[in-house]
């Protein structure tokens, strides 16, 4: 039977991926997923992975961040992420200091004030194991909240399709476009490969869940999967 082998998420959306063997998952995705955003401080615009991929390499637990009301610069405020404007507290500080040295420009955080607000598709993305062959197989570079290992049988998944792991149920809704930071080598956040160009069409490497049944998940826990009728 297939199961979770990997579970993954990082408080700041675009920073280095941290992997768990257990972690809760409600409506919004999973505990403590992409709350923060570091956002460019003129315009308070989300940085995305084509401006600054070397931000993969950043890792940053939740105690890295700052406290609600430590290093405020605007305590309610709007950013931008593409075309959607989201409410949010924006913070200064050490870490925001490290990714402006880093980008030779000034980053602010922005903490947003619901969980999947700079989610583009669904909350919970999940990678099917049997669809990396011929791929790099450090699954950390595709940063998908759940790896199911289906090696053994490979699993189809397709819009609609439900699946069960532990306590947590979730639905398929459609295939993930990936974009330019899987080229990026995970813990260096240098240009190692053009997968972009070598993924075949169809396989995208991720479908986007939304959750049906909240709870926890854990590396281990056996996945069954029911389809559409």
């Amino acid at each position: 039977m297939a199961s979770v082998e990997r579970i993954g998420s990082t408080p700041v959306k675009g920073l280095g991926w941290l992997s768990h063997e257990r972690i809760g998952v409600s409506i919004g995705g999973l505990d403590g997923d992409r709350r923060w955003a570091p956002v460019w401080a003129d315009d308070l615009t989300c940085l995305r992975a084509p401006q600054f991929p070397a931000m993969v390499r950043v890792a940053v637990g939740p105690g890295g961040l700052p406290a609600a009301d430590e290093h405020v610069v605007h305590p309610e405020t709007r950013i931008r992420y593409y075309d959607r404007l989201i409410p949010a507290r924006v913070h200064d500080g050490p870490l925001a200091q490290r990714l402006s040295a880093e980008a030779g420009r000034t980053v602010l955080l922005a903490r947003t004030l619901w969980s999947d607000a700079i989610v583009w598709g669904a909350p919970v993305s999940v990678l099917l194991r049997s669809e990396l062959a011929g791929l790099p197989s450090d699954t950390d570079r595709y940063r998908p909240n759940l790896v199911i290992d289906d090696r053994a049988a490979p699993l189809v998944l397709a819009e609609g399709s439900r699946l069960e792991l532990g306590a947590v149920r979730l639905q398929v809704v459609g295939e993930l476009e990936r974009c330019v930071i899987i080229d990026h080598d995970p813990l260096t956040g240098r240009k190692d490969h053009s997968l972009l160009r070598r993924i075949r069409p169809g396989a995208l490497l991720a479908y986007g869940c939304a959750v049906d049944s909240e709870g926890e998940v854990r590396v281990g826990d056996p996945v069954r999967v029911w389809h559409a009728s």
